[in-house]
């Protein structure tokens, strides 16, 4: 403004100059004229002028006019003109009015937001369009483009006149490639490794044409992580100077560069606890990682505090907290590190109140949750209870939390639990075709929270129905099973299985085996975590359309057989998820006993089965999983040999991938000494699988996996026959659908039969 203004006045006095300098001027205003007026009234700019019309002329009294226009702030530009006119002068004030910013757009922006854009911009709506403003507008736009990785971007304003003295600003921006990082490099680090800095970031450099956007964001939280990282290795200290960005390839590479300065390192001097009166300070310390004399870690000694906290409130101290107080010794580059505590008042539940379920009742809750009113609080059965209640899969959500009584009690509390029903029922299908089962698929309707006695709606007491179905070319099976966990209002679980099958079993000896009968079940669980089953099987098979010549292994079990079993199981489970667990085991050993009530065939049956789970980083984005699975069983009483139908396998989606399903162990040829070969079974097994889990997003998993498995028959058992595979996975947590993953297995070992690897498809659907 200061520039326009000395512009005026050199402007106004040229033009003075000229018109004054004409030698027969004549000295008497006969017209005042006014020009240049859109938006100002002319009876407010005249109100200014000194100037009137037969008054003489004065060169001072038009410079006072000229100031008193400016003074109105409505005009950019004034320059007086004096001419000659029959019987005096005509002075004429020309006025360029302010033009005022009507509206502001952004167009071309898809990567920037608009509001962040506006936020540099000096102009604005209703403001005044000033024309030498532009340039620096489009520095501020291109300079905050850069910061966002976009070195190629350009700008163009374009200033549009919509009415009188109002502009329409319009800036075009062509934002261009953004840059992808090429390289990550760190300055001062001592402490820690380059691939461990890169390693804690978020913000990669580009592999291929994959990754390496910059982002401002990222970087700054990926900055804050790596101070803090310093932190867990007693850098306390630890600040970042300076962050260098060199664009390459025409701003197409960014080479970004991190300077640090490590400071000092420290070590615990010394490690006290304050106001602690339930437990003396030798128990607490116990509890607590970091020692006096140990590097000072920043992260661990907060997990301390809150592992003191967990402690107190595992005890019934709901209200106790724990604040970390450290104390820097920047001479001796030590700490003083003090654990103040406030314990507050044990507390008892008083009530148990359930919130959110418009469709489970609430004593199928209940049932879940391990704290009883009038009990102590306990913060491990409070997690325990969580646990349980989400591993029915009932609910999206579930949160417990405390709340006291509003009557003025402080030994009580109440303790919320509040769910968000979800979608408990699924479909699951799949189809596919192999030599040993042909073409065929299969469904299952499964519905998790049915209720028998709630119609027309049939949902929301706990009660499991299940109704599958395959059909196939070789294969058909149809089942029906009922669960109910809590059993007439008594705790255990009773249920049944009602099934029938026919298998026309092909690839060596061709036979047909239909199977069909009725099982029992019974559970009680003896603490929050294991669990005792029982259950009770009746089961008639039939082996027909062998012909008379067969091998004996098949003909001595041709016709009718009927097997009454009972099994005993015990169960401990310390999962922390069903559906997608990270941490805990699940272990089942068994003991099944057919023929001491009957039935044609007497055999024993004795199987374990151990599952492990570790998460390997604090997200539980990679999870690494150990399965292994034993078995023996033989005849007993009259019998000679153990029914096909209940002998031991091993190949297939759920044993050992890549392998077809059965095809390893013992197999025998269709007439003893020729034909085909087809699988037996034993009664020894052993499988082991090893995976880990990948979890790319809340949807997406991969997976990695190695498996081995191994069946003998007769004692016969040599680790040399075991068969081993390995393979990849992709899973999908489809929202409002279901599970689905597909695996592919490569058999390391195969026989020649065995082929070169399967694909496995196991899917579900959800509604």
């Amino acid at each position: 403004m200061r520039k326009t203004a000395i512009g005026l006045a050199i402007t106004f006095a040229v033009c003075t100059q000229v018109a004054f300098s004409q030698p027969a001027a004549p000295k008497k205003v006969t017209e005042v004229r006014i020009e240049g007026l859109e938006r100002v009234s002319e009876q407010v700019a005249r109100a200014r002028i000194e100037i009137q019309p037969g008054s003489a002329f004065n060169q001072r009294a038009v410079a006072r006019d000229i100031r008193r226009l400016y003074e109105l702030g409505f005009f950019t530009n004034i320059v007086a003109d004096v001419t000659a006119a029959p019987g005096g002068l005509v002075l004429t004030y020309q006025v360029e009015e302010k033009r005022v910013i009507e509206s502001v757009k952004i167009v071309g922006n898809k990567k920037i937001n608009e509001r962040r854009i506006r936020g540099v911009l000096s102009l604005r709506e209703g403001g005044p369009f000033i024309p030498e403003a532009c340039d620096e507008e489009r520095e501020s736009i291109l300079d905050y483009y850069e910061t966002k990785g976009f070195a190629n971007a350009s700008v163009d304003i374009i200033a549009d006149k919509i009415g009188p003295s109002r502009v329409r600003v319009t800036y075009v921006i062509d934002e261009g490639p953004k840059a992808r990082i090429r390289s990550i490099h760190f300055v001062g680090n001592e402490s820690l490794s380059q691939r461990k800095l890169r390693k804690l970031m978020k913000t990669k450099k580009a592999r291929w044409f994959l990754g390496g956007r910059y982002e401002e964001t990222k970087l700054e939280q990926d900055l804050a992580k790596l101070i803090s990282e310093y932190g867990n290795y007693g850098h306390l200290e630890a600040v970042i100077d300076k962050t260098d960005m060199v664009y390459t390839d025409n701003g197409k590479g960014l080479n970004l560069t991190v300077y640090l300065d490590e400071g000092a390192e420290y070590h615990v001097d010394t490690l006290d606890i304050n106001h602690n009166i339930v437990f003396d300070d030798d128990e607490l310390l116990e509890v607590v990682e970091v020692q006096a004399g140990d590097i000072h870690d920043k992260g661990q000694v907060a997990k301390d505090a809150k592992a003191l906290e967990d402690s107190y409130q595992a005890s019934g101290y709901v209200d106790a907290r724990v604040q970390p107080q450290v104390t820097l010794n920047r001479e001796n580059k030590t700490t003083n590190v003090v654990y103040d505590l406030t314990e507050g008042d044990l507390k008892y539940i008083r009530e148990i109140i359930i919130t959110g379920n418009e469709i489970t009742k609430d004593e199928i809750i209940r049932r879940h949750v391990v704290l009883l009113p009038g009990e102590r609080y306990d913060g491990q059965a409070r997690d325990a209870s969580k646990r349980s209640i989400e591993n029915t899969r009932y609910f999206d959500e579930v949160r417990l939390t405390l709340q006291d009584p509003l009557e003025e009690d402080s030994y009580f509390t109440d303790l919320l639990v509040d769910v968000e029903e979800g979608k408990t029922d699924s479909f699951n299908f799949g189809a596919g075709f192999s030599t040993q089962d042909g073409l065929g698929g299969f469904a299952e309707l499964r519905l998790n929270n049915f209720d028998i006695s709630n119609w027309p709606r049939f949902s929301g007491g706990g009660q499991r129905l299940a109704l599958k179905l395959n059909v196939g070319s070789r294969r058909d099976q149809y089942s029906i099973s009922f669960t109910d966990p809590e059993f007439l209002g008594y705790p255990f679980s009773f249920g049944f299985d009602l099934f029938n099958e026919s298998y026309k079993v092909t690839g060596g000896a061709d036979y047909q085996q239909d199977k069909k009968g009725v099982q029992l079940r019974l559970a009680k669980s003896l603490s929050p975590y294991v669990t005792l089953r029982t259950s009770w099987r009746y089961e008639t098979t039939n082996i027909s359309a062998l012909p008379f010549y067969v091998n004996e292994e098949l003909r001595q079990q041709r016709g009718k057989s009927t097997t009454i079993s009972t099994r005993y199981a015990l169960e401990r489970n310390t999962i922390n998820n069903y559906r997608d667990p990270s941490a805990g085991s699940k272990h089942t050993v068994s003991l099944e006993l057919a023929g001491l009530i009957g039935g044609d065939n007497h055999f024993v049956k004795i199987e374990h089965d151990s599952t492990w789970y570790w998460s390997l980083s604090e997200e539980a984005k990679w999870v690494l999983s150990f399965r292994t699975r034993e078995g023996w069983m033989t005849e007993f009483g009259g019998s000679r040999y153990t029914p096909l139908q209940d002998r031991l396998y091993a190949g297939g989606a759920t044993t050992v991938r890549g392998y077809k399903n059965r095809d390893i162990g013992p197999s025998s040829r269709e007439f003893v000494f020729f034909g085909s070969t087809f699988a037996t079974g034993g009664d020894a097994r052993l499988i082991s699988n090893l995976e880990v889990k990948y979890k790319v997003t809340d949807m997406i998993r991969l997976y990695g996996f190695a498996d081995a498995g191994g069946v003998w028959e007769n004692g016969d058992f040599s680790l040399g026959d075991m068969k081993y595979s390995i393979g990849l996975g992709l899973g999908m947590d489809v929202p409002a659908m279901g599970p689905i993953r597909v695996d592919y297995g490569y058999p390391i070992n195969p026989d020649g039969h065995q082929g070169s690897g399967r694909l496995h498809l196991i899917s579900g659907l959800r509604f």
